[in-house]
């Protein structure tokens, strides 16, 4: 494995799953200790990961390696600069009513486009599963985990941050579409907007 494909792979390892012990990012890399440390310290004077430390039980605190802002920002923003422009043009052209149609009828798209593929699906995980892999393609770097009784899906990256930070409806009925289309109960339990390294959903059977 070549030195730019490593860092690419220690750059998404991180952004999945967030805050690392350097032996917990070899493992997941399939390298020795020493090749992810080459790893980190070339990314950390690139300025895209910084190391801290953290106090976990007894014993001496724990170094852990995480995305920098700018590390976060090589991930793709589906377009933001011209996102972010067009919303404002939106907003001065036609003001809040105006910005609030066109984020309806996109939800709408997006609620049609989900149906038309889970609606014939048997059962509540495969509907998940389906919905998960969409949301990856979009480029939400999706994935979902059993929990318990229901099922989580995680969204590691918010490909629309810039925009739905300029206007926050862009989140507002995204719970309700996915009520919709999985036929279940969903709760938002982490959002990128409030402060959290990712947006995750959980979901539990039965349809409200």
């Amino acid at each position: 494995m070549n030195s730019i494909v490593e860092h690419e792979k220690a750059l998404g390892i991180l952004k999945r799953k967030g805050a690392l012990l350097l032996t917990q990012l070899a493992k997941e890399m399939s390298v020795t200790n020493e090749g992810a440390r080459f790893n980190l310290i070339r990314l950390a004077r690139e300025g895209y990961v910084v190391s801290s430390e953290v106090i976990a039980g007894r014993g001496r605190p724990k170094q852990v390696w995480t995305l920098t802002e700018a590390g976060h920002a090589l991930f793709p923003d589906a377009h933001a600069e011209t996102a972010v422009k067009l919303i404002e043009k939106i907003k001065a052209l036609f003001g809040e009513e105006g910005i609030h149609a066109v984020i309806a009828s996109t939800a709408q798209d997006a609620r049609l486009r989900y149906k038309a593929a889970l609606d014939s699906l048997p059962d509540l995980e495969s509907r998940v599963k389906a919905l998960t892999e969409m949301r990856d393609k979009e480029g939400y770097m999706a994935r979902y985990e059993k929990e318990g009784d229901g099922y989580l899906l995680i969204e590691d990256h918010c490909p629309i941050c810039a925009a739905a930070a300029a206007c926050q409806h862009f989140c507002s009925n995204e719970i309700q579409i996915f009520r919709d289309v999985l036929q279940a109960d969903v709760r938002r339990t982490e959002h990128v907007l409030d402060g959290g390294r990712r947006c995750a959903y959980k979901i539990a059977g039965g349809c409200r």
